[in-house]
């Protein structure tokens, strides 16, 4: 009976292939991706460049020992397969480890476990097909600016160098001061509602800024919008694509214009400081003609606003009367004998009604001109006029009048910035003039103080 149950046993199915030994079927191998073990029919997905691992179960279906077992996988780049330095036991289990990155695209292979049985001198063997799909989202983003007219149009280029559509996919300038739509892209406003693989997109926006050197910093935003798997299975949402892309420009500034001249008449030009002058007083023609006067050179001018500077000179000559002239103003009217001097500023100078017309006037003592200030400041001009002493009439309180002006009009002549050197020439100027005065004083106060004490003596 038990000799019977034997042989039974015997022609089991399955049972007679492992008995005392090994054969095709004795080993099988089963390979997991990131927890997925039915890779081969749905590959996980796996964002490109996330870690990757696949666990390969190695089970031992017969009675004979399994030595040198090594799996073979063309999914795993560089075939890097770790299994453990250790015989197979019958019936027992092995795993065997691969970790690496993520490549894009479909990535399915078959893999291949072979180990040694001694014993029976036979190699055992197992294939498993596994593989993932590499999600790559790559989304980049080039500009140009061109300029013209104070103006910078940018052209920003989006494109999809994945292997997913981007969804959404918006462009904006982080440095630039656009307002909400002046981004154009194909129509709509700073947006592209999709973007295939290998397609590409331009956007542009113009922007007004002042002369001067700027710089443009785009940003382009968007999703594939798929979940992927992590190392431990576990599910990750996609995440925001991001591309920048940066240029620099310069405005430059608009040509400059012209200086606009002074205005016409004797006012002189403008620009530098203008060196104006009184016109000098002629002689009266008549029958014979008498000599005129030399003219005097004229003080310091004033700024005009822009142009150069105008001068003025005294004329000598018998009954031609002196003019004065300015760049980028008329020539100045010829002098009237008789009539008041014309000065820079427009500031006539007074003449004694009781001098005669037709008697010439001295020249006055020349003043050293004003210097020229600051430009866009307009100095106000010294009235250096002509004197009216007249030779032969001997009135006192004019004389004193015309000395009292004279005095006035050198006080207000003297100009704020007046340095060192010129305030001792005027100094010197005007000893002179207070040393017949200081004279008398010195012989009028002794004699005072004289007549004083003879005067008290006698009472």
């Amino acid at each position: 009976m038990s000799g019977g149950l034997l042989v039974v046993l015997l022609v089991l199915p399955g049972a007679a292939a492992w008995a005392g030994g090994s054969g095709d079927g004795a080993l099988r191998m089963t390979v997991t991706v990131d927890g997925r073990s039915d890779s081969a029919e749905r590959p996980p997905a796996v964002r490109v460049g996330a870690q990757v691992v696949k666990r390969y179960l190695l089970e031992n279906l017969g009675e004979a020992q399994v030595y040198g077992v090594r799996v073979v996988d063309p999914g795993v780049p560089g075939g890097a397969v770790r299994c453990p330095r250790q015989r197979l036991a019958a019936l027992g289990e092995l795993e065997c480890v691969a970790r690496f990155r993520a490549l894009p695209g479909v990535r399915l292979a078959t893999a291949r476990a072979r180990g040694d049985v001694p014993s029976l001198d036979v190699l055992s063997s197992a294939t498993a097909r596994s593989g993932y799909v590499g999600v790559a989202g790559g989304l980049t983003l080039t500009e140009r600016v061109s300029v013209g007219g104070g103006r910078a149009a940018v052209t920003y280029t989006v494109a999809n160098r994945g292997n997913q559509v981007l969804h959404a996919v918006r462009v904006e300038d982080t440095a630039l001061p656009l307002g909400p739509g002046a981004v154009d892209c194909g129509g709509r406003a700073g947006t592209v509602p999709l973007l295939p693989p290998g397609a590409s997109v331009r956007c542009t926006a113009t922007v007004l800024r002042p002369p001067g050197t700027h710089r443009s910093t785009g940003l382009a935003t968007g999703s594939d919008r798929v979940p992927t798997l992590d190392a431990g299975g576990a599910p990750v949402p996609a995440p925001t694509l991001t591309a920048r892309s940066s240029a620099a420009f310069t405005i430059p500034a608009p040509p400059g214009g012209a200086g606009v001249g002074g205005g016409s008449g004797g006012s002189g030009a403008s620009g530098g400081s203008v060196r104006g002058g009184v016109a000098g007083v002629g002689g009266v023609g008549g029958g014979s003609g008498v000599a005129g006067v030399p003219g005097t050179s004229g003080g310091a001018g004033v700024a005009g606003a822009a142009g150069g500077a105008g001068t003025g000179a005294g004329a000598a000559g018998a009954g031609t009367a002196g003019a004065g002239t300015g760049a980028g103003g008329a020539p100045g009217a010829p002098a009237v004998p008789g009539a008041p001097a014309a000065v820079p500023g427009g500031v006539p100078q007074a003449v004694p009604p009781n001098a005669p017309p037709s008697v010439p006037r001295a020249a006055p003592t020349p003043v050293p001109p004003t210097p020229a200030r600051t430009a866009g400041s307009v100095p106000a001009a010294p009235s250096q006029g002509v004197p009216e002493t007249v030779p032969g009439i001997g009135d006192r309180q004019q004389q004193q009048q015309d000395q009292q002006r004279q005095q006035r009009q050198r006080a207000e002549a003297v100009p704020d910035d007046e340095g060192f050197l010129g305030r001792l020439r005027r100094r010197a100027r005007e000893a002179h003039e207070f040393g017949v005065v200081a004279m008398l004083l010195l012989l009028l106060i002794p004699a005072a103080v004289a007549a004083a004490l003879l005067g008290s003596r006698v009472k």
